[in-house]
């Protein structure tokens, strides 16, 4: 007579679960948004903190980039620390390391502006990224039935959207209001406070079939995981789409005034509605998902219209459009994104979660390093920046394409 122990297993974990698991998933949008409201900080605000530390304007972007640069040495060890300690802490370290930087950061503008020691505290404060970014899948996986991981995802990265858009919207009403000092005081207390939220009121929890896997991963295991065919097609996917996302978004003032003569402020609601849409997207279409029990045939439409209407965005000058435009585009290209990470998870499998993502989070930040930098060069040798959006629609589509040959998704957990 022989014992179903995977399905005792299952039984345990769905007869434990309780509405605590949307507690959980609640303060980690808090914490996921604080960590986007730090990143962002300084660029709503540039000229002002070019003017007020006496250095270029190039100097004051590096407060941003550091962060994508610090995520990509950070990414794969933070991963593997990951799947062996568990979501708490994992994401418990990323947020004291955020709130310690977010205190510190202050100093740079006690006594007199001292800009170096500002960069080192926003890098020392970048750290916390790969923590966060990392553990969206293995909450998912350890708080919530297969049923609601692409909804438990997808409220997650939305957490790092709301930070995004209100970094943009708070950062310069604070910086009019109190200066710079006052600002990232109230930066430095919202963060402490969301930390010790983290810390009090999250418990540690385990889907049943993780728990003996993450202490006997190594490297090696890393690199035979990005070796997998439809897993390589998702790192290319997330440094595609994701790093072009992000240089979009970065260059979206400059290229929507230069093709289409559009003002700053009509730039910054077209890029407000990218991001609101993406938000709206990443709730809509994973709860859609969840519900038809299928991931690839949502992924090949947010990818389909996301290509279509980011080439519409280059060609099309009124700005009622371009805002509709821009608001279609985040809404399914973004909602691709929690998707993408819970398709991650049934290709790497139980206990791998943490590092698959952080692996995907990797090849993101690399194509936004790398997307951002290269918009001005192929600008400047072809003379418009329609040319940068064409480069971004092809590397989507074949992002499309590549999607379209993934064979292992049917993957569900043997529990």
């Amino acid at each position: 007579m022989s014992i179903d122990v995977d399905g005792i297993k299952d039984k345990t974990f769905e007869e434990n679960l309780s509405p605590y698991r949307w507690i959980v998933l609640a303060i980690f949008m808090v914490v996921a948004l604080l960590s986007q409201l730090l990143w962002l900080t300084f660029a709503p605000i540039s000229s002002e903190m070019s003017k007020l530390f006496g250095v270029s304007a190039f100097d004051i972007s590096l407060l941003s980039l550091v962060w994508p640069l610090v995520f990509v040495i950070s990414a794969i060890p933070v991963g593997i620390f990951i799947d062996k300690k568990g979501f708490k802490t994992s994401v418990g370290v990323g947020a004291i390391i955020l709130a310690i930087f977010a205190v510190l950061r202050v100093f740079s503008t006690v006594s007199n502006y001292n800009f170096t020691i500002l960069l080192v505290f926003q890098s020392g404060a970048a750290i916390c990224q790969a923590f966060i970014f990392g553990s969206i899948t293995k909450l998912a996986v350890s708080y919530f039935p297969e049923n609601e991981r692409g909804l438990a995802t997808g409220l997650g990265t939305i957490g790092l959207f709301l930070g995004m858009m209100l970094a943009l919207v708070l950062t310069p009403i604070l910086f009019l209001s109190f200066g710079v000092t006052g600002m990232l005081t109230i930066y430095a207390i919202i963060s402490c406070i969301g930390a010790f939220l983290f810390l009090i009121l999250v418990r540690e929890r385990s889907s049943p079939d993780v728990e003996e896997v993450g202490s006997t991963f190594t490297l090696h295991d890393l690199w035979s995981l990005s070796r997998l065919r439809d897993f390589l097609i998702l790192e290319f996917g997330f440094f595609a789409c994701v790093g072009g996302f992000t240089a979009i978004m970065t260059w979206l003032e400059e290229m929507l005034h230069s093709l289409h003569g559009i003002s700053m402020d009509q730039a910054g609601i077209a890029g407000g509605l990218l991001v609101i849409g993406g938000i709206i997207g990443s709730i809509v279409i994973p709860a859609i998902s969840d519900k038809a029990k299928k991931i690839k045939p949502f992924i090949l439409l947010d990818l389909a219209i996301g290509t279509i209407t980011l080439y519409i965005l280059g060609v099309v000058g009124s700005f009622l459009l371009l805002a509709i435009i821009c608001f279609i585009t985040g809404f399914f290209l973004m909602s691709a994104l929690p998707l993408v990470l819970e398709l991650s998870s049934r290709i790497a499998g139980p206990g791998m979660e943490g590092r698959a993502s952080s692996l995907l989070w990797f090849f993101s930040q690399v194509g936004s390093v790398l997307l951002i930098a290269i918009v001005d060069p192929v600008k400047s040798r072809w003379g418009s920046y329609y040319y940068p959006i064409v480069l971004i629609v092809i590397l989507w589509a074949v992002a499309f394409f590549l999607f379209m040959s993934i064979k292992k998704i049917d993957y569900t957990f043997n529990r």
